[in-house]
């Protein structure tokens, strides 16, 4: 077992090494801003080129050193590759938030099986894929700190949403068994589970009509909870953290 500490000194030091996973826009580029904004180096992982180095450029600009990445997640051999350059250019990876994900909106009888494969392999497969890479980082430092943005569909089940509830509920199953396996090594996992988020996740599908024009959760208030849950206190354990709309 870890050695227990009433230390306020959080788990990862300021310079710990932050990778982010779909960081070019949304919650994940929130995200990095906002550790940006802390000094904090960071590994900005996603596919789009060109919005992935405008969040770099942004982070850079509040001081942190920001190396963009571009990767597919849900590849193990990209991810390999990601990690690998990570450490030769920042250093071993301290934190890893799992944000990458893609929304389904369809009913499970309409639902094709490459559709219900794809998106288990972005939003569960890949936290796994770029977990398991960083672990040892982790292991070796004496402690981190994983932070996996889930959904409130990991939690309820919603009409068309069959495959997102399924790969999200099974994200926080396989976390949960990762945060007992961590403990030996002070690595401490967070989900974080919102729901209702104003970005263009959902864009163009029923959900996002239905949605239109209520109360909704922002990017920042997302990241601000990735930041509290990275700040706790070595003795703080805060495994999972539901975000709800005020409406």
């Amino acid at each position: 077992m870890p050695e227990r500490s009433d230390s306020n000194d959080p788990l990862v030091p300021p310079d710990g090494v932050a990778l982010i996973t779909g960081a070019s826009r949304g919650i994940g580029r929130a995200i990095a801003l906002r550790l940006a904004a802390d000094g904090r180096p960071l590994a900005l992982l996603a596919r789009t080129e060109s919005a992935l180095r405008n969040v770099a450029a942004e982070a850079e600009a509040s001081g942190a050193d920001a190396v963009p990445i571009l990767c597919d997640v849900a590849d193990p051999d990209q991810v390999a590759a990601a990690v690998a350059r990570v450490r030769d250019r920042l250093g071993p990876i301290r934190i890893v938030v799992n944000n990458a994900g893609i929304f389904l909106d369809r009913p499970m009888q309409e639902t094709r099986l490459e559709q219900w494969e794809r998106v288990l392999r972005v939003n569960l497969t890949a936290p796994f894929l770029v977990t398991k890479a960083a672990w040892p980082d982790m292991t070796r430092a004496g402690g981190g700190v994983v932070v996996n943005i889930a959904s409130k569909a990991a939690i309820q089940g919603y009409a068309g949403q069959s495959a997102y509830c399924a790969g999200k509920a099974g994200l926080l199953g396989w976390a949960r068994a990762l945060a007992i396996e961590g403990r030996p090594h002070n690595i401490r996992v967070h989900n974080i589970c919102p729901g209702g988020v104003a970005t263009e996740f959902i864009a163009g599908t029923p959900l996002a009509e239905r949605l239109a024009g209520q109360v909704m959760l922002q990017p920042d208030d997302i990241a601000e909870a990735v930041r509290f849950c990275i700040s706790q206190p070595r003795n703080v354990d805060l495994p999972d953290m539901v975000m709800a709309r005020f409406c």
